[in-house]
């Protein structure tokens, strides 16, 4: 008997909506895979833009290590060479701290917003900011904390 009324509950729910049982459940499901879908078309692209980003920071570093080089190969006096090598190395160390920490606060900001969530793990109501995860060449990691 409450087999019968279940069922007849749900016909007379589906002649007054419109939508049969099945079809709720499909528009869920469909509602949920086009967030599912949006959401990893945002990661994706968040992605490539840090990865472009890294990318164009691994070229600047590139360049300069070649102008040290230089400056170095052309150098004559053993005490600039040896200050020519320590400014290379200290700029190599810095900005490869940076290229890390960049690189994490990005991900994090990526994951952050792709996820609807803020920084301490609660959902965010407003909609995901493009680009918040970004960072600008020369930027201190303070500054970029402050940004995210």
């Amino acid at each position: 008997m409450t087999e019968f009324n279940r069922t007849e509950s749900t016909l007379t729910e589906s002649a007054t909506t419109g939508m049969s049982p099945g079809g709720a459940v499909a528009t869920g499901v469909l509602r949920e895979a086009e967030a599912w879908t949006s959401a990893q078309c945002e990661l994706g692209s968040g992605m490539g833009a840090i990865w472009a980003d890294w990318l164009r920071r691994q070229q600047e570093a590139i360049d300069a290590t070649t102008r040290s080089f230089q400056q170095m190969f052309e150098c004559r006096n053993p005490a600039d060479f040896a200050l020519i090598q320590q400014q290379w190395l200290a700029d190599a160390a810095r900005r490869g701290a940076s290229d890390i920490s960049a690189l994490a606060c990005d991900s994090i900001a990526l994951t952050c917003r792709v996820a609807g969530t803020d920084r301490h793990g609660a959902r965010s109501h407003s909609p995901p900011v493009r680009g918040a995860g970004r960072t600008k060449a020369g930027e201190e990691p303070s500054q970029r904390a402050a940004a995210a």
